[in-house]
């Protein structure tokens, strides 16, 4: 029953009755343990792991993985140092910890020493090099993987991409003969991110001839590229896919959107997608007062910003390059400038914020 619990995030009640059972095995204390974890009450677990009376490997290394998790990497060592008998999940445990934390020669050192590595560590250890950009060391390690998984060429597809090795990262695409859907949305990525817009629609074109189903990933980088080119009538085939997938019920979906509608013009159907969503965060504001202004509408950006500074999303630096420019289209140079210096001089807070918002436009 404790398991259960857990595994449907019901924590509390898992708790609850873990400290009613009149005895707990090795199993009951290591579950509840992950639970634990899982809620993200890391001291809450430590003192449970140390009133256990016997710590197993499992629970050593949930305990690794939990600290590594919050950034308590001396903490998630001085457990593995401690371990009596580490396998290779503990190593991995360890190793993906440093990997996260962006201490990858720490990592590698660990890599180095560990007896036995499994793919898990191959591509862990290989992701931290790709994420920091030191590509020589990712190819190096990737040629000496005794197998390449589907997920490594994925991080290594991305981490050429993203390094300008666009090529390569096709090279690398067309050489898997085994790919997911991780493996077309990086290559798709990595053609929106470098500017081949054309070279992104027509792999995504062949990814759905090949019977493979695009994730979010990839409908957020080919609606960029829509919105880049301008394509209105294959921005709206996207979006009405994107609405039969309920994706369009995401902010992120929702702000690029709109940035799409602006700019092919049609700023009804942008302000359409902004007004269905009663939460908004600054990048959907934004979107929708930059692409007011500049399309001249400078009355319309300031009435949207009236209506931020009343919500309760705080305008950040984009926001007032916006709400400058409408000025500069309205006429309203003056109380411009006066927010461009307390922007400057760093002392735009909410109360310049709210009487910015109440200047006499």
């Amino acid at each position: 029953m404790v398991r259960g619990y857990v595994q449907g995030g019901m924590i509390a009640e898992a708790e609850s009755l873990f400290w009613q059972m009149p005895e707990k095995n090795v199993v009951s204390w290591t579950v509840m343990l992950g639970g634990l974890i899982q809620d993200g009450r890391i001291d809450e677990a430590r003192q449970l792991y140390n009133m256990m009376p016997l710590k197993d490997v499992v629970a050593r290394t949930n305990m690794i993985g939990g600290y590594c998790q919050d950034g308590r990497l001396a903490e998630a060592r001085e457990i593995f140092d401690e371990m009596p008998r580490r396998n290779v999940i503990s190593w991995t445990a360890m190793i993906t910890g440093y990997v996260q934390n962006q201490r990858v020669d720490v990592a590698r050192k660990l890599f180095e020493v560990m007896p036995e590595k499994n793919e898990v560590s191959w591509t862990a250890m290989l992701m931290g090099y790709t994420q920091c950009g030191r590509m020589e060391e990712a190819l190096k390690l990737f040629e000496a993987m005794p197998v390449k998984s589907v997920v490594a060429c994925n991080a290594m597809i991305l981490g050429l991409g993203q390094s300008g090795e666009v090529i390569r990262a096709r090279e690398l695409f067309d050489w898997m003969r085994e790919k997911d859907d991780g493996t077309w949305s990086a290559m798709i990525k990595i053609y929106e991110r470098k500017g081949f817009e054309l070279e992104a629609l027509e792999l995504f074109a062949k990814m759905q001839k090949q019977g493979v189903r695009p994730n979010f990933p990839s409908w957020i980088s080919v609606l960029s590229v829509c919105a880049s080119l301008a394509t209105i009538n294959q921005g709206r085939q996207i979006h009405a896919r994107l609405v039969r997938a309920q994706y369009n019920l995401d902010v992120y979906v929702a702000s690029v959107l709109i940035t799409m509608y602006i700019k092919c013009g049609n700023l009804h159907k942008a302000k359409l997608v902004f007004d269905r969503f009663a939460d908004k965060d600054v990048v959907m504001w934004n979107s929708i007062i930059t692409g007011y202004a500049q399309h001249g509408l400078g009355e319309e950006a300031l009435q949207i910003f009236h209506e931020m500074c009343s919500s309760s999303t705080k305008p950040d630096d984009i926001t007032f390059v916006g709400v400058l420019s409408a000025c500069s289209y309205t006429g309203k140079v003056e109380e411009g400038y006066v927010l461009l210096l307390k922007v400057a001089f760093g002392r735009v807070a909410e109360g310049s914020v709210c009487m910015f918002s109440g200047l006499d436009w």
